[in-house]
């Protein structure tokens, strides 16, 4: 499976600098870069499909990430797709 790991940054989650691309299995440690909020993992689980995608973000002192723990079944907080809140749906 292929990942591959950029930096987020700013309110709103700008996609900043990658720093990860490969195949996984490698177990290597990063400097987080003093602007970053968080950071975006995508997973490529099929060939041909599209990425899937993990945001974590930082709310204090990052001491480690592992990828194949993170939740990729939901939601994540700066996807670009609109996702209806509760109270929308209950006025549709």
């Amino acid at each position: 499976m292929l990942w591959f790991a950029s930096w987020l940054s700013g309110r709103e989650g700008e996609e900043g600098p990658w720093f990860y691309s490969g195949r996984g299995g490698e177990a290597d440690s990063y400097t987080v870069p003093a602007n970053a909020t968080g950071l975006r993992v995508r997973r490529w689980p099929n060939e041909g499909l599209d990425a899937e995608y993990a945001d974590v973000m930082r709310t204090g002192p990052l001491a480690a990430v592992v990828a194949g723990q993170l939740d990729f079944d939901s939601p994540q907080p700066f996807s670009r797709l609109r996702f209806r809140s509760t109270q929308e749906e209950s006025r549709a």
